[in-house]
């Protein structure tokens, strides 16, 4: 939608009673100005007590993760003038316990990858020569399409599963046991695929692919789980 700048647009934020909102009308003054300028303005210029995570500005820390408009995404990335609307809804991430206002307790997502042991266990932990995978390479392809996960939250939120299944480990941790897998220098790969093909592992999925929509890096977590199903089969068989 073409807007003619200033514009001005009218955010309603969930606030931390149960059912609260609150709405801002906020100057909009570039076509670049972000959701995370607009929360920045409001508490700034119009309600200090607003509460919300920020922190490098660049889409790289992952901790100003929210709903908006529906849809989980980075408010630092998020344009508004992308939004193709004047009315913008944000909300705090689902599945996650509310501290206050569009801040949750990130606690329970970074415990999945503790469930799911997504820790590299070396085979040679003295050895401290780089693993050299070369560029062409199958396995150095598929890591390189799943890498760079910037732990926000968004798909563990956009997951259904995430708050009708608390104990279920999630995309993010799925897709980090994934890469281990496929990792030759990780020593508990077997041993790791056993125990994430549970109930609430990866055969819990059913491949929706709301985790690989609202993934701000775009990594193809859907695909990815795919794959991790593929090797629990050939564990298996």
């Amino acid at each position: 939608m073409s807007q003619h700048l200033p514009f001005e647009v009218t955010i309603s934020i969930s606030r931390t009673d149960e059912g609260a909102r609150q709405t801002f009308n906020v100057p909009v003054a570039s076509q670049a100005t972000r959701v995370l300028d607009a929360l920045l303005f409001v508490r700034e210029h119009l309600d200090p007590s607003v509460g919300f995570r920020f922190s490098c500005r660049a889409g790289m820390c992952g901790s100003c993760a929210v709903v908006i408009n529906g849809k989980e995404a980075l408010a630092c990335q998020t344009a508004i003038a992308s939004l193709n609307s004047r009315e913008i809804s944000i909300s705090p991430l689902r599945a996650l316990p509310v501290i206050r206002d569009l801040v949750t307790d990130m606690a329970p997502f970074f415990k999945t990858f503790k469930s799911s042991h997504a820790a590299l266990k070396a085979k040679n932990p003295d050895n401290r020569l780089p693993q050299v995978l070369p560029p062409g390479s199958t396995r150095r392809q598929l890591i390189e399409r799943q890498n760079g996960c910037v732990t926000c939250g968004a798909c563990y939120s956009a997951c259904e599963w995430s708050s009708s299944r608390p104990g279920y480990l999630g995309p993010a941790a799925l897709n980090r046991v994934l890469m281990l897998a496929l990792d030759e220098r990780d020593e508990d790969g077997l041993n790791r695929l056993d125990q994430i093909g549970v109930a609430d592992g990866a055969l819990r999925c059913h491949g929706l692919g709301n985790c690989s929509v609202v993934c701000p890096i775009e990594i193809p977590l859907s695909e990815g789980m795919d794959t991790l199903k593929g090797l629990l089969a050939n564990v298996g068989s």
